[in-house]
Parts: C-alpha cells; sequence; structure tokens
C-alpha cells in the first residue's frame, strides 16, 4: 500500500519539475528574441562627439593615434589591463601612498585628454581641406547619424 502512494507523489513532483524548467526555457528563450528584436532602447544612444571624429578619420590615421596611445603596451586593451593592475597594487601598498596613486590616475588622464586632442587635430585638417559643398553634405551625413544612432558595435 506504501509503494502505491509513493508513485502518484513522485509523478506529481516530476511534473511539477517538468513544468518549471519549461517555464525557466521559454523565459530564456523570450528574452533573448525581446532583447536581439531591437528593443533594447539602451543600446541605441547617441555615441559620444569624439567616437564619431574618430571613426570619420581614415584608416591609416586612426592606426596611427592609436598606435600613439597604446605606448609601449602594444594594444589598448594591454595598456587598460597594465594600468587596472598597477591601481590595484598602488592599493594593496603597505604603507599605502595616496600621492602615488593619485600621480598615476592624473597621468592616465592626461594620456586620454592627449588622445583625445590629436584626435580633434587630425579631424579638423580633415575639415579644413573640405570644400565648402564638401562640409555641408559631411554636416548632412553627421546630423544624419547623430539623429538615427545606430545599434551600438561593442569593437570596430
Amino acid at each position: 500500500m506504501m509503494i502505491e502512494q509513493a508513485k502518484p507523489m513522485r509523478r506529481r513532483w516530476l511534473l511539477i519539475a517538468s513544468l518549471a524548467l519549461n517555464l525557466v526555457v521559454i523565459g530564456v528563450a523570450v528574452g533573448a528574441a525581446w532583447r536581439y528584436a531591437g528593443h533594447d532602447k539602451a543600446r541605441l544612444r547617441m555615441p559620444p562627439v569624439g567616437a564619431l571624429l574618430f571613426r570619420d578619420l581614415d584608416a591609416g590615421t586612426r592606426q596611427s593615434l592609436r598606435s600613439k596611445a597604446e605606448g609601449d603596451h602594444g594594444s589598448y586593451h594591454a595598456r587598460r589591463r597594465a594600468e587596472g593592475a598597477r591601481v590595484v597594487e598602488l592599493l594593496r601598498a603597505t604603507p599605502f601612498e595616496a600621492a602615488a596613486l593619485g600621480e598615476m590616475l592624473n597621468a592616465q588622464a592626461e594620456r586620454r585628454h592627449s588622445f583625445q586632442r590629436s584626435v580633434q587635430e587630425a579631424w579638423l585638417g580633415k575639415i579644413e581641406a573640405m570644400s565648402a559643398e564638401e562640409r555641408a553634405d559631411y554636416a548632412d551625413r553627421l546630423q544624419h547619424r547623430v539623429d538615427h544612432p545606430k545599434r551600438r558595435k561593442w569593437r570596430e
């Protein structure tokens, strides 16, 4: 008699577990469909003006500016990892030297500012070389990109 009662109870739990798993799978599928169907409005933000200017430079100029910004690290990401590792190292130092951390952060900010200035100078040189008609056409294209942002591309 005990065995007969245990089977319906086990079946009920199996049914509940199966339904729960199905709901999880359906939820993941609906969430993915929602995200990739263009409903993720946060990803449709206007890119920073500096990014627009940088993307409008020719590939050779962009590569030259990147190489200068990367320094001895070989890549932007390697430089960022090295900077992050240095911050962690300075935070763990005993005794803690706030001045050293401040100097490191100031140097990082100056490198960023220097890169931004070099992009602006290169872009302005490109714009100065344009005729009035070319500048007007460029302004129209830029206005369209500002008014109709595309999905953000994380890596270009």
